[in-house]
């Protein structure tokens, strides 16, 4: 990826945090994460309207305590993190 430049090596390293590499994404990186997350949005869209109109409810309705659920597992998942990475 950062040979097609939507990644570069970050200065900063935190060798406490187990990682040997920190990226950070470029102006160019960020777009292509744009875009690609427009095209998924806009396939699910497609995805949805071949629905019935009771099911597109139901996913109205879902999506949103969906999203907060997962939102809820990752910062568990996150606080759950060991503070160093024994990995190599």
């Amino acid at each position: 990826m950062a040979t097609e430049g939507v990644v570069v090596q970050s200065p900063y390293v935190d060798r406490s945090d187990g990682r040997f590499v920190v990226v950070e994404a470029t102006g160019a990186g960020l777009e292509v994460f744009r875009q690609r997350r427009a095209e998924s949005a806009e396939s699910l869209r497609h995805l949805i309207e071949e629905l019935s109109e009771r099911e597109q409810h139901a996913v109205q309705v879902g999506l949103p305590a969906l999203a907060l659920a997962l939102a809820l597992a990752l910062a568990l998942a996150i606080q759950a993190r060991p503070s160093h990475c024994a990995c190599r």
